[in-house]
């Protein structure tokens, strides 16, 4: 039988010390001399004992983890593929033989999976900067994705000291249950409980508009895109009033539905059919641009000849399209970090005030408007 772990009573015997120094020397080093730790320290290798990170949590009465909720709002499937096609890149690993050497791999299906338009996105950066800071803390990260009701959000809230939730159709009642229990704090989001941390989608609108109309002459403005999230209705409500204040120039939504739905943007389908387009497209965000270069390229429109396009966020897929996107960029990685810092500063008694940091835009000029 294999020997019993080292204990804690271990070191303490073969130091001469007491149990309440070994545990000060791993806990509070500044509560004991520097020989005596020594001293300990060298027991502990000796005899190969590790501290428990649980019991240390469980003594501070912290799990030493931050989360990260991820809603379910990646795109697994492509919208617009088959059926068969949908989730094609999808490794099964029970049906793949692990125990071949080398084990063979679908190229083809990895290029899929690696297509730019559905990684890195607005969440993979966010996610990022997020680790990022933990790790530069010592802090470990437990990722979770999933809805927006208050069982999903507690099962992770249950297991780290506090809690970042990336954008969602979460209700006001799943988040306060998890703000009393951790601290939270919220992305993209314009109001609501605990920290927040969001962008000026506003001014990162107004730029746009700007550049459209003072660099292109842009006097009709359509916008394109899904509403009814924060980050989206402000950037909407900010492209609106952007354009109201271009005297003559005329806005108008010219399709709202969402990015997922098929066929997609059929209005834009129809109106680019029937030669009808406004001189700018304006969409919520890259992804929607994106989308919608290629509906106008399958109606025989080109883009920026016939029809200026831009977008939001600044993901990577926006340089690497043809023509490259004109985009607002939001520090993304950077969202991440101060998510995490909030998280790490706040002492989760209570007594520190909900915060809110709002991030400047960046206009990043791409070939779509003209340029």
């Amino acid at each position: 039988m294999a020997s019993s772990r080292p204990t804690v009573y271990d070191v303490a015997q073969r130091a001469g010390v007491s149990i309440a120094t070994v545990s000060f020397a791993f806990r509070r080093p500044d509560r004991v001399r520097e020989d005596t730790r020594r001293v300990v320290l060298e027991a502990a290798r000796e005899i190969g004992y590790v501290p428990s990170g649980s019991a240390r949590s469980l003594a501070r009465g912290r799990t030493g983890v931050l989360g990260l909720h991820l809603f379910d709002m990646l795109l697994d499937e492509e919208p617009g593929a088959s059926a068969p096609a949908r989730g094609a890149a999808r490794i099964d690993l029970d049906e793949f033989d692990l125990g071949a050497d080398p084990v063979s791999w679908d190229a083809a299906a990895d290029e899929r999976e690696s297509d730019p338009r559905t990684f890195p996105l607005y969440v993979d950066e966010v996610q990022r900067g997020f680790v990022l800071e933990c790790k530069r803390n010592g802090t470990a990260v437990l990722l979770s994705s999933g809805g927006v009701g208050v069982s999903d959000l507690a099962d992770t809230a249950g297991r780290v000291d506090g809690l970042a939730i990336l954008p969602g159709r979460s209700t006001t009642a799943a988040i306060e249950a998890v703000a009393a229990r951790v601290p939270v704090v919220q992305l993209s989001k314009r109001a609501g409980i605990g920290h927040r941390v969001t962008v000026d989608n506003a001014g990162g609108m107004r730029m746009l508009v700007r550049h459209l109309h003072e660099q292109h002459g842009a006097r009709s403005f359509g916008w394109v895109g899904a509403i009814g999230e924060d980050d989206l209705d402000e950037r909407r409500e900010g492209f609106l009033s952007a354009v109201q204040d271009i005297g003559g120039a005329e806005a108008e939504t010219l399709d709202d539905t969402d990015l997922e739905r098929l066929p997609a943007y059929p209005v834009l389908r129809e109106r680019a059919g029937a030669g009808s387009l406004p001189d700018a497209l304006v969409c919520g965000s890259d992804q929607t641009a994106l989308r919608v270069m290629d509906v106008l390229r399958g109606e025989g429109v080109v883009v920026p000849r016939d029809v200026l396009v831009t977008g939001f966020d600044g993901i990577m897929a926006s340089r690497l399209s043809a023509p490259s996107l004109t985009t607002v960029r939001q520090p993304m990685e950077l969202m991440g970090r101060i998510a995490a810092h909030l998280l790490l500063t706040d002492p989760g008694d209570g007594s520190a005030p909900s915060r809110t940091v709002r991030l400047a835009t960046d206009l990043r000029i791409g070939g779509s408007c003209g340029c």
